[in-house]
């Protein structure tokens, strides 16, 4: 499969979604944007078909949080993508690496997964800071 990443709710009409795309180009990474109405879907076939997909999930069910999700990058080309972010001062703090066990999720389930691990391990960091 060739390297490619997905975004949630990072278009193209704001700052952040244009920068993170031009950043995304130069690194020469296919993008695929997921809408709302296709979060009911299971991540491979997100991943597999995006254009054509129609959706199962009602948009008033989809996750609010920005996200990215990671498919086929090499440990260096994520590497150079996270630098060129940094760089680029773009942050995504909801992201994930495509698995062989989160590609059979649906995708609102891991976007929602994924940002209650980051808040969780934020919250956690917070408390070891405060004692």
């Amino acid at each position: 499969m060739r390297a490619k990443v997905l975004l949630y709710r990072l278009g193209e009409e704001t700052e952040k979604g244009r920068t993170l795309r031009a950043v995304l180009a130069e690194q020469k990474l296919l993008t695929l944007s997921v809408r709302a109405e296709q979060t009911g879907e299971k991540v491979a076939k997100l991943v597999s078909a995006n254009a054509a997909l129609s959706g199962t999930q009602p948009p008033e069910q989809a996750p609010e949080a920005e996200f990215m999700l990671l498919c086929s990058l090499g440990d260096r080309q994520l590497d150079r993508l996270l630098a060129a972010m940094r760089r680029a001062g773009v942050s995504v703090p909801y992201k994930a690496v495509l698995t062989e066990h989160n590609k059979n999720w649906i995708f609102a389930d891991l976007v929602t997964e994924v940002a209650r691990e980051h808040e969780a391990l934020r919250s956690k960091r917070e408390t070891d800071t405060a004692q």
